[in-house]
């Protein structure tokens, strides 16, 4: 059977089980009921402004046991200027995750990155010396008492997000780097287990299956080095876009030995922002799509979720209506050539079901209880 057939005959079974829009039908079971009975969570990224949809929002209370906001706990939203707190959003989000009894994941406390931090943070990195690194350090303790102290009830935290350069495998050269080198990364995970003694805390990282193992091998090095140095670090975080690597070469068998040396570090594994964007298929035609996405989805997730050592599955939207990747802020490069918005979610523009979400289904079912 030919790369063709296989998708054909995936997406076939898939669409048969469509679930209806925007509500469960009464022998359905949630995709967090379902991820439950092998022992995962399973939840999605959530802002003020999306839920303000209600459709949506009850398509969310629907399948989502976890949420995590998409960007208001972030340290550039929450102190824009040094001192001067913007709370407004992430406590509306960590409100509501109360309100409704789902758990409410931390992102993120440190970001290896000079366009996701706070400004003047960046501004203090650029203009001290190594020698000076104690005006920096001072901020990153005083931000993380502040998580500490106004978000108490959630218990899982990105501690560092995208630490690694995946075109070198090293430590990303930005100006956190250059004064405190690999103490950065080290920090991250101290202060939180100071300050949050009882979180688990993560390590995030933007990979998944893709061909080239620079990427892979550097995440492998930094855990390594971190767990034998003594940092917390209790779960890897895998971002899964992988919608890069639909019509791509990618590399299977070094993926099953990348998430079999983790296992063996006795590092859980979290599926922190998956979705499949569909901007390398060639087809215009919706349904042949979103077929080749379902199946793409499945094959992708069957080989993650064999590993019970995944904890966690996480969506970065339920829906195309609400995509980041369809937002007038998503770069250009990452857009369909012939500007037709991108399907990379389970349900669509009009909240209607789409084949990728019996395949989330069909791999959460077949996978092995944990």
């Amino acid at each position: 059977m030919n790369r063709r057939s296989v998708i054909k005959v995936a997406a076939g079974s898939v669409a048969a089980l469509a679930l209806p829009s925007c509500a469960l039908a009464s022998h359905e079971r949630s995709l967090s009921e379902l991820a439950k009975s092998r022992g995962l969570s399973f939840g999605c990224a959530i802002s003020r402004r999306v839920l303000q949809d209600d459709q949506y929002r009850r398509l969310i209370e629907s399948h989502c046991d976890t949420f995590v906001g998409e960007n208001a706990f972030k340290w550039q939203y929450l102190e824009p200027e040094e001192r001067a707190h913007q709370l407004d959003e992430a406590q509306w989000i960590a409100n509501f995750a109360s309100e409704h009894g789902r758990l409410l994941r931390g992102h993120c406390f440190l970001w290896n990155h000079h366009q996701r931090m706070p400004p003047w943070l960046v501004n203090l990195a650029a203009r001290i010396m190594p020698s000076q690194s104690p005006e920096l350090t001072r901020h990153m303790w005083r931000h993380g008492q502040f998580l500490a102290r106004s978000f108490p009830d959630i218990q899982s935290w990105d501690a560092m997000n995208e630490a690694i350069d995946p075109t070198t495998g090293l430590l990303r050269e930005t100006h956190f780097s250059r004064v405190l080198g690999n103490r950065f990364f080290d920090l991250a995970f101290r202060i939180l287990a100071k300050k949050m003694p009882s979180a688990r805390l993560v390590y995030n990282e933007t990979m998944s299956w893709e061909a080239k193992g620079t990427h892979r091998d550097g995440v492998l090095r930094l855990l390594e080095r971190g767990l034998s140095r003594g940092l917390p670090i209790h779960t890897l975080g895998i971002q899964s876009h992988i919608g890069k690597t639909v019509a791509k070469e990618r590399d299977e068998l070094a993926w099953r030995r990348f998430l079999e040396d983790v296992q063996g570090m006795g590092v859980d594994i979290a599926l922190t922002e998956f979705d499949c964007s569909d901007r390398n298929i060639a087809a215009r035609d919706k349904q042949i799509r979103d077929n080749e996405v379902a199946a793409h989805s499945k094959g992708y997730l069957d080989l993650t979720l064999s590993f019970t050592n995944v904890r966690e599955l996480i969506l970065w939207s339920l829906a195309d209506k609400h995509s980041y990747m369809n937002r007038n802020s998503y770069p250009k490069r990452r857009r369909r050539s012939d500007g037709l918005p991108l399907r990379g979610h389970p349900y669509d523009e009009g909240l209607k079901s789409k084949s990728m979400m019996t395949a989330i289904q069909s791999a959460i079912q077949h996978a092995p209880a944990r």
